[in-house]
């Protein structure tokens, strides 16, 4: 699970340094980022804890207690991206230095996004808070996830836009990749999901036969 979470705050990192556009909600807090100038990742550990106490004011008696450890995982993935992409200097510096190494570095961070959640949610244990707020919610109000997942991502663009025209910000948050990265995530995740879970299921079998065997 570990590995999921830091293979999603590095595929992030890799996206926001592409400069041809990031997730909707990684672009929303990078323009609350250049405009406060507080770190892209202390940004998206608050974000991600509103969404843990979100859950738990919907939930109430049926937060599932174990969720707490999204508290950890908000904490790890905004010190790596402001470790990679703030505070380290050598790695704050790897940046693409073409158009073509643009494209490689978005890539890279689809991937990683794609394979860090799937691993995340194969593991069955702590949850992406954001995307578990949609869960919560879904469930909830009885609405598709899909649709609120869509609705979201469509209300952080519509947000970023205006921050970008009323506070003449730099548009590389919000560029060619953030579409493509709209269509192609959710694709990918058709991929690696089912990967990570025969993964995860060979893991828990061996784990089972030590166990058996002692």
């Amino acid at each position: 699970m570990l590995l999921g979470v830091t293979g999603v705050a590095l595929g992030l990192s890799f996206m926001m340094k592409s400069g041809l556009g990031q997730t909707a909600l990684t672009a929303f807090l990078q323009c609350i980022s250049l405009i406060s100038g507080m770190k892209s990742g202390t940004l998206l550990m608050c974000f991600y804890l509103l969404c843990v106490l979100l859950q738990l004011l919907i939930q109430r008696k049926d937060f599932d207690k174990l969720q707490v450890l999204q508290l950890p995982v908000c904490w790890i993935q905004g010190i790596i991206i402001n470790l990679t992409c703030y505070d380290i200097a050598f790695l704050a510096d790897i940046r693409p230095v073409s158009y073509p190494m643009q494209w490689v570095f978005l890539a890279v961070g689809m991937i990683l996004v794609s394979f860090g959640v799937a691993l995340t949610m194969a593991a069955d244990l702590v949850k992406q808070p954001f995307e578990q707020l949609i869960v919560v919610i879904s469930k909830k109000y009885k609405k598709p996830f899909n649709f609120l997942r869509c609705g979201a991502d469509a209300v952080f663009i519509t947000c970023s836009l205006l921050l970008v025209a009323v506070f003449s910000l730099d548009f590389t948050m919000l560029r060619e990749g953030t579409w493509i990265s709209m269509l192609v995530l959710g694709n990918t995740m058709a991929v690696s999901f089912p990967l990570m879970q025969k993964c995860s299921i060979c893991y828990r079998r061996k784990n089972e036969k030590k166990e058996v065997s002692l």
